[in-house]
């Protein structure tokens, strides 16, 4: 026999689900032994539409609460269903932004201490990381969140553009900011050579995998920087305005390719 019963109060929150987790539970326990009680919330529930409140605590229960960056890129204006299509790519989770970070850290401690050595180690990295981080935000097999969306009838196009747009926002400030300590170069200096690889790893991306794409850029970018350094060369050859120029163009002839042939990024599937 029940020794206490729901009063008024309670029974409005209970209907209402707004009672905390361990008083609902209470409660429930309660209406399995007790008659009178269970009569009260039958005749309380005919006043409330309880359809409304069953959607309140289903998308309480499913619907997960969005992370900070999908916060952020809320109050940036978009919208919430393409911040959550962001937002959720393996490239935004802490351990790729912490990695890319320790990366570029550890690049421009060996620029300060080793000089041209460690400049021509930042030169080697810094406009990497950006292009690799962008791979793997629509890389299909290091992100499984994106088979559905290539999927669903969302543009494709824009989709990418978008998680691009919101790596860059990322990445570059981090390569600007390791750049203003390296002796010897303009921060700004890396900002071009990473913005042309980005876009020709999108642009490549219609033709094969992101992440090939960025592996076979890498190894490009790798040669010259080796050639350059076989050469005698200075770090500061391969950031002299004539080179800064021809990064600018490729930069527009691989974006332009990509807009053009961005109609083939759903007939990769699988991509390999």
């Amino acid at each position: 026999m029940s020794t206490w019963h729901i009063d008024e109060e309670m029974l409005r929150r209970y209907v209402e689900r707004t009672d905390s987790v361990a008083e609902g539970a209470s409660v429930d326990q309660h209406l399995l032994t007790c008659a009178r009680c269970r009569a009260q919330v039958n005749a309380a529930a005919t006043g409330f539409d309880l359809a409304a409140v069953w959607d309140r605590t289903r998308d309480a229960v499913e619907v997960p609460l969005p992370s900070p960056f999908e916060r952020l890129l809320r109050a940036a204006g978009l919208p919430a269903n393409e911040a959550r299509l962001v937002a959720v790519a393996s490239a935004f989770r802490g351990v790729w932004l912490v990695g890319v970070a320790a990366v570029l850290a550890f690049a421009a401690l060996a620029a300060m201490i080793g000089q041209d050595r460690g400049i021509w180690l930042f030169l080697t990295v810094a406009p990497l990381a950006p292009c690799v981080v962008v791979a793997f935000s629509y890389d299909r097999r290091w992100d499984p969140a994106l088979e559905p969306e290539m999927v669903a009838p969302y543009p494709a196009l824009r989709l990418v553009l978008l998680r691009t747009i919101a790596v860059l926002a990322l990445a570059l400030p981090a390569v600007l900011l390791f750049g203003l300590v390296v002796p010897g170069a303009a921060p700004f200096a890396w900002l071009l050579p990473a913005v042309g690889f980005v876009a020709v790893v999108l642009a490549a991306s219609t033709w094969v995998s992101p992440l090939n794409a960025a592996v076979v850029v890498s190894a490009g970018w790798f040669a010259a920087v080796w050639l350059m350094g076989a050469r005698s060369a200075t770090p500061a050859a391969m950031l002299q305005a004539r080179t800064q120029v021809a990064f600018l163009v490729l930069a527009a002839a691989s974006f332009g390719i990509f807009l053009v042939r961005g109609r083939h990024l759903r007939r990769l599937r699988p991509w390999r």
